[in-house]
């Protein structure tokens, strides 16, 4: 019932994607063929029926822990079209319209089964993830971890600034780079300025300042991992004088700065209005701050993934654009949102799921030997899956945008 119910969406979708057709094999028996394409994207699921009867009981959840666990196979270059058939019908409607009451009823009842998870505080869920504090005992060793596929002259755990002709990785991360710069109407060195980054992953933006412009920066995380790396990193660089880190929650900012930005951290904080009322008093005078995030258009705030949450981004969710541009108008006189290109993330995304393929031999090997992680294969494809499920959705939904706000 639960498989021919699957053939069915998947029968659905190939009529509006008509880029691929699928060779599903259910416990070691091919199916027909769906579509007429010469490219064919094989996948292998074991235990099906129950695998779809939990899929149409827990949709995402379910979904992609019976990837992790091997019950769904595909190839690493044909995983993500997969994907896309659940995203798609989770968030087409002109899709889920074309089948039929049942099958409708079946998803809708499926997807808006969500869960929430959390470590119960914010210390807890930034570190599980920033400094994989349930799989590495050293901070070293989990900052390898990331290091293995984010590396780059500025680490940037964001995505780049991918404009209509770029073609080259290091382009579109000097793009983001120096467009926030000019955003923040930073255009010639200034080294008598001062600026606060709220918690903006793997550092790149503070250290881009303090090099290009002269600019003394503050960075406050909560990542222990991040902490340390960044701290050998600034006498790597011969930064003391211009750059400092300190464990802190950015909503216990303290002294003034000209400049305050934040890129990809709003997805974690629960009091906005505290924040951004907290900038407007940190920000010295006619000075700017700069909040980058996935925003999201919708009225209703928006939960992160099932699976993201469990096992990726506890305690995180999609903060909504409008009503965070009415806090940010309650403190300051003009609020400005800009969007980054079309599809800046999914490609960006497409670049660290590339190189975490290739270098997987070399992550397989620093989890063997260094990691608690008792199923590596399992822990793999947590990380295989995030990327590829967050291509799809960023390719498809939702707004990765900067707000500029000033007096």
């Amino acid at each position: 019932m639960y498989k021919e119910a699957f053939l069915r969406i998947c029968s659905a979708y190939v009529k509006q994607y008509r880029d691929h057709a699928f060779l599903f094999v259910f416990d070691w028996e091919k199916q027909k063929i769906i579509w007429d394409s010469n490219y064919i994207i094989k996948v292998n699921i074991t235990d099906a029926e129950k695998v779809f009867e939990d899929i149409f009981r827990r949709w995402s959840l379910w979904l992609w822990e019976s990837y992790c666990k091997w019950n769904i196979e595909a190839d690493d270059d044909e995983y993500r079209e997969f994907v896309f058939i659940f995203v798609r019908i989770t968030y087409n409607k002109k899709l889920l319209w074309k089948l039929s009451l049942v099958d409708i009823a079946r998803v809708l009842w499926a997807i808006r089964k969500k869960g929430y998870f959390s470590y119960g505080s914010q210390d807890k869920d930034i570190n599980s993830h920033y400094s994989l504090s349930n799989w590495f005992d050293s901070n070293k060793d989990s900052n390898e971890f990331y290091l293995s596929w984010l590396n780059a002259k500025y680490i940037q755990y964001s995505c780049w600034k991918w404009d209509r002709w770029t073609q080259e990785v290091e382009e579109a991360q000097e793009n983001k780079l120096n467009f926030y710069a000019k955003r923040l109407w930073i255009f010639k060195r200034e080294e008598w300025k001062t600026l606060l980054d709220l918690g903006c992953w793997w550092w790149w933006l503070m250290f881009y300042m303090a090099e290009n412009y002269g600019i003394k920066c503050k960075w406050l995380t909560l990542s222990l991992a991040q902490f340390e790396y960044v701290t050998a990193e600034i006498k790597r660089r011969w930064l003391q004088d211009l750059v400092s880190v300190e464990v802190r929650n950015i909503h216990n900012m303290q002294w003034k700065y000209d400049y305050i930005v934040s890129v990809w951290v709003m997805e974690h904080v629960k009091d906005y209005n505290d924040l951004y009322k907290k900038i407007s008093k940190s920000l010295n005078k006619d000075w700017k701050t700069l909040i980058h995030s996935m925003f999201q258009e919708s009225n209703k705030l928006t939960l992160a993934d099932p699976f993201l949450l469990k096992y990726i981004f506890p305690g995180g969710w999609i903060p909504q654009l409008k009503h965070n541009l009415k806090i940010f108008r309650k403190y300051f006189e003009y609020a400005d949102p800009n969007e980054l290109p079309d599809k800046s993330y999914p490609k960006t995304l497409e670049c660290w799921y590339g190189t975490f393929c290739r270098k997987e031999k070399e992550i397989r090997k620093l989890l063997k030997e260094k990691s608690k992680v008792k199923d590596i294969d399992y822990a793999i494809r947590v990380y295989k899956h995030y990327l590829v499920s967050c291509y799809c959705w960023l390719y498809e939904n939702w707004l990765v945008c900067n707000i500029l706000a000033y007096n």
